[in-house]
């Protein structure tokens, strides 16, 4: 029997059901936002168009610069998410009869609704009474302010963020495990390639598009994470915070619809540029 052809545009008609409403509900209110952005706007008066002011505002405002940089400081969760959540895949991956619970417990935190575990975490990480700073006290070490000052506030967000994130990024490189070849494995352990050497030579470079892809996400849901941060260090100051609790407070507390915007505009055209870099990057070491 000869191969049936389909229509070019029938991959398209499975799309619609699933494109319209991420059109409607994303596109549209990503044009408005950006619409939003040139306008003053708040919950008691109507847009009124002012150009590039918002933009102004935020660029000589501290506050912006300070929630920016600490934006780019949250970046570094990137790094140790990428390697723990590689180095979960491949202990789950062993053929192991107990194996399947282990990956069970790694992705449950998936699961878990991030303010329960955000709340967990403060618990933990009470400067008082917290169960971190008990094990501290123990072996000598002084308390650490990890829900008031400055850098520990951010870690403590990293860390809710590290356990959130790493059991689903362990999914995606279990499945770039999985179509790693088999056969491509034999042949290095017949050339006498040991573990390390096949892993280097063989597995690394097959989990490449799942590095990146890893890489990309994590990176993205750290310039716009905005639950742990709201949680964990609830009540600290803006100066303590990223980009995405700002837009939240001019937003939602200071009712600034048009200056969020325009601050959610800066957060998307960041996060743009560094994603491009970041796949441009990868892209080059690969061809290398």
């Amino acid at each position: 029997m000869g191969t049936r052809t389909h229509h070019p545009l029938t991959p398209l008609a499975f799309l619609l059901p699933a494109a319209l409403p991420l059109g409607v509900f994303f596109g549209f209110a990503a044009v408005q936002v950006l619409a939003y952005s040139f306008t003053r706007y708040s919950a008691f008066t109507p847009a009124t168009f002012v150009g590039a002011d918002n933009y102004r505002e935020l660029l000589d405002t501290g506050i912006f610069y300070s929630a920016l940089i600490n934006s780019l400081a949250y970046l570094l969760v990137t790094p140790p998410l990428v390697l723990l959540s590689l180095l979960a895949a491949l202990i789950v991956d062993a053929k192991l009869r107990w194996m399947g619970w282990l990956r069970l417990a790694l992705f449950l935190p998936v699961i878990t609704p991030t303010i329960v575990g955000s709340l967990a975490w403060r618990l933990v990480l009470d400067e008082n009474s917290g169960i971190l700073n008990g094990f501290l006290a123990s072996i000598g070490a002084g308390p650490v302010p990890w829900l008031s000052e400055r850098p520990w506030t951010l870690v403590s967000a990293m860390l809710v963020t590290l356990w959130k994130g790493f059991g689903f990024y362990m999914m995606v490189f279990l499945a770039g495990l999985l179509a790693v070849p088999t056969e491509l494995r034999e042949a290095a352990a017949i050339d006498g390639a040991g573990r390390l050497g096949s892993f280097l030579n063989v597995t690394l470079p097959a989990l490449r598009p799942s590095i990146i892809l890893v890489t990309v996400v994590s990176s993205i849901s750290a310039l716009k994470v905005f639950e742990e941060l709201f949680v964990t260090i609830k009540g600290t100051p803006l100066s303590h915070q990223t980009v995405m609790p700002l837009i939240y407070h001019l937003a939602f507390e200071r009712g600034q619809f048009g200056l969020a915007s325009a601050a959610g505009v800066l957060l998307f055209v960041l996060i743009l540029v560094l994603s491009l870099a970041n796949i441009g990057l990868s892209s080059r070491k690969g061809a290398r």
